[in-house]
């Protein structure tokens, strides 16, 4: 049994062992460095306790106020004396209760939340921790992922892919006390879903379902924006690849919002640029031997024996994507770019178009996924546990 096969099988047997339902702890805020909060209830009543032994209760409109100082935390309710501690539980007490988050410093946008808060003082900060059912924390992350308005199809794609990546990654921050992140770095999660009745609908309507490979073990089931008419193989950009992200064309991504781009950058330097990397450029350079016309998608940009990643380019350029043809005018070179994303796996504008088309949510997976299957996981402890 693999390193991958068994984590995923050491996953399930300690879900079993505790039911079918699956908490998760998410680190909120990521990466900013939080020093002070006002914690507020907006729904329902929330019961505090802190690491010294204060307990109280957080009622619909009240608000607490915390600070790091002097390495601890000190917090304050409304017209109450200050508290120190080094952590405080909110834990929720009624139905559908939701706990408000406010950062001051820094100064962020205020984020709803549904389950409990954890907040622990870590190293000079805040440490935030979200603690909620996995499938309330998809909705979330299906939201944010797929924007308010989409095909009902295109958001039982998106869940069945985000609970693939939270299973698969579920010890990803083992050893920081969370599972995940709430930045793009695991899955982008701003909080509770504002009431949309498809995302409630495809999250229910795929409860527990995700991608596997014919071993049943999860995929790494990545997505972009935009392939702009062509995927590409995972180990093109990274160095290990998977059977199922193989290269396909992509009909559906074409006439979508990402799916072209340009940019100009004078001659002088991307030629500088190239010499940066090692490329050695004449004097008076052949501008014609710098053009490159990519109509399908390559790995390297090749200039008489000189190479360089069409991918490190795109890193270096803060460009759409690797997908360019580089054209050269008049003491300018032209970015003529297709697609937004890495392109690898699923394009989300061309798997929403397929779902306006009629696709069922598992033709459009079959179709940017290579020798996949959509099961249960808790079937696969059985399937796991026979090989």
């Amino acid at each position: 049994m693999n390193y991958t096969k068994l984590l995923f099988y050491l996953f399930l047997q300690a879900i079993f062992s505790e039911g079918l339902s699956i908490d998760i702890r998410v680190s909120l805020f990521h990466p900013h460095i939080i020093h002070s909060v006002i914690i507020s209830c907006s729904a329902g009543k929330y019961s505090y306790s802190t690491a010294t032994g204060n307990f109280n209760e957080l009622k619909s409109g009240q608000s607490v106020f915390l600070k790091v100082y002097n390495n601890t935390i000190w917090m304050r309710g409304e017209k109450e004396e200050w508290i120190q501690t080094i952590g405080i539980n909110f834990k929720s007490t009624e139905d559908q209760s939701i706990i408000s988050i406010k950062p001051v410093l820094p100064s962020l946008h205020r984020r709803n939340y549904d389950g409990n808060l954890e907040v622990k003082y870590s190293n000079g900060y805040l440490q935030l921790l979200n603690i909620l059912d996995l499938e309330l924390y998809l909705m979330g992350v299906v939201e944010t992922e797929s924007g308010p308005v989409a095909p009902l199809d295109f958001y039982k794609v998106q869940a069945i892919i985000c609970r693939t990546y939270a299973i698969r990654n579920f010890y990803k921050h083992q050893e920081e006390g969370f599972n995940f992140c709430d930045d793009v770095h695991c899955q982008s999660y701003k909080g509770r879903h504002r009431w949309n009745e498809d995302v409630v609908i495809a999250a229910d309507a795929t409860r527990d379902l995700i991608i596997t490979d014919l071993d049943s073990i999860p995929i790494t089931a990545v997505y972009h924006s935009n392939s702009g008419g062509e995927t590409q193989s995972a180990d093109n950009i990274w160095l290990n690849g998977e059977s199922c992200l193989i290269p396909i064309l992509d009909p559906f991504s074409i006439d979508q919002p990402n799916a072209r781009w340009e940019r100009i950058i004078p001659a002088d330097s991307w030629f500088s640029y190239l010499e940066s990397k090692g490329i050695t450029v004449q004097e008076k350079p052949d501008t014609i031997a710098f053009e490159s016309n990519q109509r399908h998608r390559m790995k390297y940009y090749i200039i008489g024996t000189d190479s360089l990643e069409y991918n490190r380019i795109r890193e270096d350029w803060d460009l759409r994507s690797a997908f360019f043809s580089l054209i050269y005018n008049k003491g300018f070179f032209i970015f003529k770019g297709k697609g937004y994303g890495h392109g690898v796996g699923l394009s989300q504008e061309g798997a929403m178009n397929m779902a306006r088309k009629g696709y069922h949510f598992t033709e459009i997976l079959n179709f940017y996924y290579h020798n996949i299957r959509i099961i249960n996981y808790s079937l696969c402890i059985h399937c796991l546990s026979e090989r």
